[in-house]
């Protein structure tokens, strides 16, 4: 039998979501007009209380997902896998200029004015810049949560209070209502064209980037464990390699038998990752048992060389071996262990290098409550002993974690709301721009706490 080569494939396409209201689809649809090799999956919605539903349904056919302002990605940050890559349009200087220009075209004086979902920031500086009083523009900035009914309250009662002259909101929920209800011009904006191009290609290439991390090299090596004799064992590994190359979901792996009852299986991760569940199941365990009557330990290997994959999937067999085999084992070049994989009586242990200071059930009880992965907490805990009590930005810990930036800022909110990062204060790493806000995690006292209590 000749080993299986890994197919070649054609350059694939990214399947990007767009979430946006039906009113502003006309925009999005000219801003991913430049873009190149993307396959778009449209989410529209007229009513706010259609998003969430309405992404749920295409979260498992997209590679990413864009929004057309942080509105409608705060309402579904608890479906977004942590793994996905998200962005949003967010609305900047230029989207008020642009608005308040429209506002002069209609010849409207500029000030007084209602502004909600822009930062007040922005709207005080381009007061400044207009040569306007920094109150002449009353501004309610975007918070997760903002009720619909809340910014229309809130542009009513400054119309009734400072006598505006117009209304300018970036949210389509809002627009609809406030044409029903104020005596005044109201003023939608959107951001533009470019900025929103700019965004989603941003977007793209994280996506990009993950499938690319994906393909890279991971191995998995199935040891034979009965110790027959010469003739059956020899019966037995013929029928163990047929298996292999017959099975369907190893037909783009290359299968290699090797002298010491085991065979090899080479893949790209993604391949790997996806028959096995995400490291959850093990294939062709209980195939290998019913139908060959044998038995077999397994174990799979990521690594950024074909070496380094072949090391550590040895590495991991060798472990789910010593534990009695009929299970796998996980072994990773960044040290991350997970198994036992595929024994249903027994739940998976992470840990994260060999030498792991936390206790596997504290562990799995401390990410049940917070509701992140144990693996992801697992790695949290690594980094904070890497720290040493340093403080790390969103985007720092984020790419610790191989994970993106939306990610990692998603990361951080649920550690703060737990009590498990701290923030202690900004930096500026450059002249321009803001500052970043540094937390420091406090995840491992937890765990030894729950360690003594258990």
């Amino acid at each position: 039998m000749q080993p299986i080569p890994l197919e070649t494939r054609s350059p694939m396409r990214t399947r990007l979501g767009l979430v946006v209201p039906t009113s502003s689809e006309s925009v999005f649809e000219s801003a991913l007009a430049g873009l190149q090799g993307v396959e778009a999956r449209w989410v529209r919605y007229e009513d706010e209380g259609e998003i969430e539903l309405a992404v749920r349904e295409v979260l498992q056919d997209v590679d990413a997902v864009f929004f057309a302002g942080p509105m409608p990605l705060d309402r579904c940050r608890a479906l977004l896998p942590e793994e996905m890559p998200v962005a949003a349009a967010r609305q900047g200087p230029i989207d008020l200029a642009l608005a308040l220009l429209r506002a002069r075209e209609r010849g409207l004086a500029l000030a007084p004015a209602s502004v909600d979902t822009f930062d007040e920031h922005v709207v005080e500086e381009l007061a400044r810049e207009l040569g306007l009083p920094v109150m002449a523009m009353r501004a309610l900035p975007y918070a997760p949560g903002q009720d619909v009914e809340d910014i229309v309250r809130f542009h009513l009662e400054t119309r009734r209070r400072h006598q505006t002259h117009y209304a300018v909101t970036g949210r389509s929920g809002v627009y609809a209502r406030l044409l029903e209800s104020m005596d005044v011009p109201v003023l939608r904006s959107v951001p533009t064209v470019a900025s929103i191009r700019s965004a989603m290609n941003e977007v793209v290439l994280r996506a990009v980037s993950a499938r690319h991390s994906n393909l890279r090299f991971a191995a998995a090596v199935y040891r034979l464990l009965e110790d027959s004799g010469l003739y059956e064992a020899g019966v037995e590994r013929v029928n163990t390699l047929r298996m292999f190359f017959d099975a369907p979901e190893f037909g783009e792996a290359w299968i290699e038998p090797r002298g010491d009852q085991s065979v090899l299986v080479f893949a790209h991760k993604g391949l790997l990752e996806q028959i096995t569940a995400s490291w959850t199941a093990v294939p062709l365990l209980e195939d290998a048992r019913s139908r060959l009557g044998v038995r077999m330990a397994v174990g799979f290997g990521v690594g950024e060389s074909v070496r380094d994959s072949v090391r550590h999937a040895e590495m991991a067999v060798r472990r789910a071996m010593a534990e009695g085999g009929d299970a796998g084992y996980l072994m990773t070049e960044d040290g991350l262990v997970i198994g036992p994989i595929g024994v249903a009586t027994d739940p998976l242990r992470y840990t994260y290098k060999a030498d792991d200071r936390t206790d596997d059930r504290g562990l799995r009880e401390l990410a049940g409550r917070v509701g992140l992965g144990v693996s992801t907490l697992s790695r949290l805990a690594d980094l904070e002993r890497r720290l040493d009590g340093a403080g790390a930005s969103a985007e720092e810990i984020g790419q610790a974690l191989r994970v993106s930036v939306p990610s990692g800022r998603r990361i951080i909110r649920v550690l703060r709301e737990n009590g498990l990062a701290l923030p202690v204060g900004l930096s500026q790493p450059a002249k321009r721009g803001r500052p970043k806000s540094l937390y420091r995690l406090d995840i491992n006292s937890r765990l030894k706490g729950a360690g003594r209590s258990a």
